[in-house]
């Protein structure tokens, strides 16, 4: 007896989904293991840091599309925050906040022009990110924190940091 072509049209479809499934995992698992390995590094600021699980993030919103890339770099800041113990904690909140915006700023960016180099991105990503984050500890700890300072040092940062993860996603984007 053969399979009618509905059956072989569902059993084709959840292949697909099944690994779709598995590659955001797969993806997921590699950005919240880039965060984890970037975590006790030192740096000037608590929240300027490279931002290497925004490779991942960049990657996914190139690859698959903008809400997937998004749907990452949230998930994978929770699980990180798991591990590390520090779930719902500021840190995770304000990392939440910074991978989140970044993700959202990348894929607009790669929407309404689609012609930006991989590394203007993940720079517009970069400070995008770190004024989120910014934002996040003016709201929790600091409400008088000097902004402007910090922005010109955001900038400073956020740029090397941007150019960066830029660079590896350009490279991981041309390997796969």
């Amino acid at each position: 007896m053969k399979p009618d072509t509905e059956q072989i049209e569902n059993s084709v479809g959840n292949k697909k989904r099944i690994h779709q499934i598995t590659l955001i995992a797969i993806l997921v698992s590699c950005a919240a293991g880039l965060q984890m390995l970037e975590s006790p590094l030192p740096r000037f600021l608590p929240w300027l840091k490279i931002g290497l699980a925004n490779v991942i993030t960049l990657y996914a919103i190139i690859r698959i599309n903008s809400l997937t890339g998004i749907f990452i770099a949230a998930l994978r800041t929770c699980l990180a925050a798991f591990i590390l113990g520090s779930f719902l904690s500021p840190i995770h909140i304000i990392s939440f906040s910074g991978a989140v915006m970044a993700a959202i700023v990348m894929a607009i960016i790669v929407h309404f022009l689609p012609k930006s180099s991989v590394c203007i991105v993940s720079i517009f990503g970069a400070i995008a990110s770190n004024i989120s984050q910014l934002l996040a500890v003016q709201i929790i700890f600091a409400s008088n924190l000097s902004f402007l300072l910090h922005i010109a040092m955001i900038i400073w940062i956020g740029v090397p940091a941007g150019l960066i993860v830029g660079k590896i996603t350009y490279e991981l984007l041309r390997r796969t």
